[in-house]
């Protein structure tokens, strides 16, 4: 297998053959903000050409529209400029910030709702009521954070965090289990494919706190609750 072309901190014209597009992978909601290869040039001071070739080559991750052109996700190039030490323009500092619930108890999913709106007014949920629906959210919706149930019908919780940890698109997405059953064996487990941490039905408000400043601590507001959620 070919290693894929360095990708410098910053990058003047780029000559190279005609690209060829890469793997479609299915694009972002509305919510998703999808930049054309131009757009990322523009940011990173580079050619269109030169984006291209990153992309193709799997270094920035990017997907094709129905029309068959190339767009990357905002959050996808502000991690790569992040990882390779490149300067984040303004227009790239400020983003909404994104928690999936992946959950079929709709009861839960609406404390949980309710609980994230009043810690964080500005993040962007979304849910999903079981495994497979989880799948197309991922992807659509990119989450920040996925807030995960165990027990669902279809592929449970083991499944879908099993997946999410097998994609190299979500390395950086947080994923908490949040379920009644937190036997050791259940955490050695979790801990196994890769969760990021256990919460335990029911918790506090409060509890939610210290995993949304790990995985989004810029859509938080001060202060803390210490009403039952999940009982």
């Amino acid at each position: 297998m070919t290693q894929p072309p360095p990708v410098p901190a910053s990058a003047g014209p780029a000559s190279a053959g005609p690209a060829t597009p890469g793997p479609a992978t299915p694009g972002p909601s509305a919510s998703a903000e999808a930049l054309s290869t131009h757009d990322v040039a523009e940011f990173c001071g580079v050619t269109p050409r030169t984006v291209l070739r990153w992309v193709d080559a799997g270094v920035l991750p990017g997907f094709l529209t129905g029309g068959g052109r190339r767009r990357v996700l905002r959050d996808d190039l502000v991690r790569f400029m992040q990882g390779r030490g490149m300067a984040l323009p303004p227009d790239l500092q400020s983003q909404r910030l994104r928690v999936a619930i992946v959950d079929d108890d709709q009861l839960h999913v609406q404390m949980m709702e309710r609980a994230l709106r009043s810690l964080g007014p500005r993040l962007e949920l979304q849910t999903a009521a079981d495994g497979f629906a989880a799948g197309a959210l991922l992807y659509s919706f990119r989450p920040h954070l996925v807030l995960l149930d165990l027990v669902m019908p279809g592929l449970d919780g083991f499944d879908v965090c099993r997946r999410i940890r097998g994609a190299p698109e979500f390395a950086s997405t947080g994923v908490v289990v949040v379920t009644a059953h937190t036997s050791p064996a259940v955490r050695r487990r979790l801990t196994e494919l890769g969760a990021d941490d256990c919460l335990t039905k029911p918790f506090r408000r409060a509890d939610l706190r210290p995993l949304l400043e790990r995985f989004v601590p810029d859509g938080l507001e001060p202060g803390e609750s210490g009403q039952l959620v999940g009982r």
